[in-house]
């Protein structure tokens, strides 16, 4: 079995270099397949979201979709479909990980990592939270190192799908409002407004965060 996994894991990576290499030989971007799906009528909701599930696991950047999303599907319909994508895009990513990475990945537990697992198998969705609201490390990234960890995958996928919510709406509220700023409204320098003033306050939400915890921290 752990042969099996290995040859898995050694052609899901070389996979992931051909698609990057045929990409660069063909000219594919993000830019570009963003055009494709906005040129898909009906079947562009669904094509979002499966590249939206499919791209995380080959290290697509999301928040250019999110964006997108903005401007193709409004905020409202933008925020809904991008936080199912996004969360579909994790748990895929999440599941190659567990099912491919894990077993090497526990093979070489010190004690450190040990003592992480544990508290991660406890705590887990408050790990999901801080990390998917603090963006230390991209967000596919995240999705690779949750999956070798011990955390159930339930918890794991309403932790991530809430957490979710508040920076997806951001980015797609920006996207959004920039195509409002180009079709000509009037109301677009408030709403401009109103996009960087989100994105402040979701930028600053990890400092305040940590500041009440530190505060009520002190009290125990």
């Amino acid at each position: 079995m752990q042969k099996y996994k290995f040859l898995i894991l050694f052609f899901l990576v070389l996979t992931i270099l051909f698609v990057f290499l045929l990409g660069s030989k063909l000219g594919i971007n993000i830019k570009n397949i963003i055009n494709f799906i906005s040129h898909q009528g009906i079947l562009a909701p669904v094509i979002f979201l499966l590249v939206y599930t499919i791209g995380p696991v080959f290290f697509m950047p999301i928040t250019p979709l999110s964006a997108t999303a903005g401007v193709l599907f409004g905020p409202l319909w933008g925020t809904v479909f991008s936080v199912i994508g996004a969360t579909s895009g994790a748990c895929a990513t999440f599941f190659v990980s567990r099912y491919l990475l894990r077993d090497f990945i526990c093979k070489k537990e010190s004690s450190q990592i040990t003592f992480v697992q544990n508290r991660i198998e406890k705590d887990g969705w408050k790990f999901v939270m801080l990390a998917r609201i603090t963006p230390i490390f991209p967000f596919n990234i995240q999705n690779y190192l949750f999956g070798v960890t011990k955390i159930r995958f339930i918890t794991y996928l309403w932790a991530s799908a809430l957490s979710l919510i508040p920076g997806t709406f951001v980015y797609v509220y920006i996207g959004s409002t920039g195509k409002s700023a180009l079709s000509g409204d009037t109301d677009t320098i408030y709403k401009i407004i109103l996009a960087f003033v989100l994105l402040f306050i979701f930028s600053i939400t990890p400092y305040i965060l940590g500041k009440i915890t530190k505060h009520l921290s002190g009290y125990q």
